[in-house]
């Protein structure tokens, strides 16, 4: 963003922009009014930012808003990643709350890391669905090999053997069942990705020749072990879609409930196999941009659009009307804004015995963030 725009221009510009690419999906939200008043925030952010010497990462399901002010657009280890590359004091994340963890454990000391808000109210139902004395049961019981997705607590990364995302689980299972031979092995928190992930893996392994026995990996499925956005995007949905949309692709997110079906189904339906893409939301602007297709069915949060209508503008994106996560729609500039004015929740590691807020400052244990860290760093090995 160029810090020469005025707040008229500015308003202006977003107003058509928002308009254009994002008005099917929050109608009557960009007025005028609303955008005017975004520029006059975003006047004084940059203004803040600038003299903190700070960048601005903000996650793919946010506001539009937040895609045009940020330094860097992502996914959450993507975004994660990032932090460690920039040359900055401060780094402001738009996104929930484990994502800025996630950050702090991967950069330490080198910068400060903050979040617009409290814990719980950037929170995520993946994380709320984690039970943390059945996974030290299981591992006391068998001693075997913990995966856990990167949309997950602290503790729950702290005792987990690897890190996994929606990009690279089926390639850290697949390390896992090499190296630890006849191991069990756990896939937690989202039953829905750890279903897709483990066929994908299975299938994968076949190919090449290995025999594994599926007992082998157990899903969690404790109840709602899954994220309550993508949970509603079920079968009938999508298949409802596609009929519809005979032309269009379908970009699915492994975390939807219908991801395994989905991916079942096109073993033995060519067709469906040809539209198909069972993908990370980074991994769907690279499909989108390389598939001949010209239309998408898109099954994720549906503030993914708004990238992928600005990115492949020559393409059409259908979104799920009702996929919207309220922790990440939490984030809002005048948040933003307080933060940075401030130094509020700022995300430091310290010694105590578990996560605290105290006197608008989130501390990580350290014990358990070093211990998370090398689950994070052990995937990062993963090629």
């Amino acid at each position: 963003m160029q810090k020469e725009y005025s707040a008229d221009s500015l308003s202006t510009k977003w107003y058509d922009l928002f308009n254009k690419y994002a008005q099917d999906l929050y109608p009557g939200r960009y007025t005028l009014e609303k955008c005017k008043d975004l520029a006059n925030i975003y006047l004084e952010i940059i203004n803040l930012k600038q003299k903190k010497d700070s960048i601005i990462l903000s996650h793919n399901y946010l506001f539009p808003e937040f895609h045009e002010i940020s330094d860097i657009i992502g996914d959450s280890l993507g975004l994660s990643l990032s932090v460690k590359e920039k040359h900055c004091k401060r780094v402001d994340f738009q996104g929930v709350f484990f994502m800025g963890s996630n950050s702090k454990i991967i950069v330490g000391e080198e910068k400060r890391i903050f979040v617009q808000d409290k814990p719980e109210n950037l929170g995520c139902s993946l994380v709320d669905s984690i039970d943390i004395s059945y996974i030290k049961k299981w591992k006391e019981e068998y001693n075997g090999i913990v995966i856990s997705y990167i949309n997950s607590d602290i503790e729950t990364k702290s005792l987990s053997d690897y890190i996994c995302t929606s990009r690279n689980a089926d390639k850290v299972i697949i390390h896992a069942i090499k190296n630890f031979k006849g191991k069990r092995i756990l896939i937690l928190p989202d039953k829905n990705l750890g279903k897709v992930m483990k066929a994908r893996a299975l299938d994968i392994m076949q190919k090449e020749g290995i025999s594994v026995d599926p007992d082998l990996i157990e899903i969690y499925e404790l109840e709602k072990a899954y994220c309550h956005v993508h949970e509603k995007i079920n079968l009938d949905l999508i298949l409802s879609l596609i009929n519809k949309h005979k032309n269009s692709d379908i970009l699915i997110h492994p975390e939807c409930s219908c991801s395994f079906q989905l991916y079942e189904r096109s073993k033995k339906d060519k067709e469906l196999k040809n539209r198909l893409h069972i993908v990370s939301t980074e991994q769907m602007i690279s499909s989108a941009k390389s598939s001949s297709a010209k239309s998408f069915i898109v099954g994720t949060e549906k503030g993914m659009i708004y990238r992928l209508r600005k990115e492949v503008p020559e393409k059409e994106f259908l979104p799920i009307d009702f996929a919207e996560c309220e922790y990440m729609k939490a984030n809002t500039f005048e948040k933003l804004f307080e933060s940075l004015r401030d130094d509020k929740y700022e995300i430091t590691i310290s010694d105590t015995e578990k996560t605290e807020y105290k006197a608008n400052i989130i501390h990580l244990p350290k014990k358990t963030a070093d211990r998370a860290k090398t689950a994070i760093m052990r995937m990062l090995e993963i090629r």
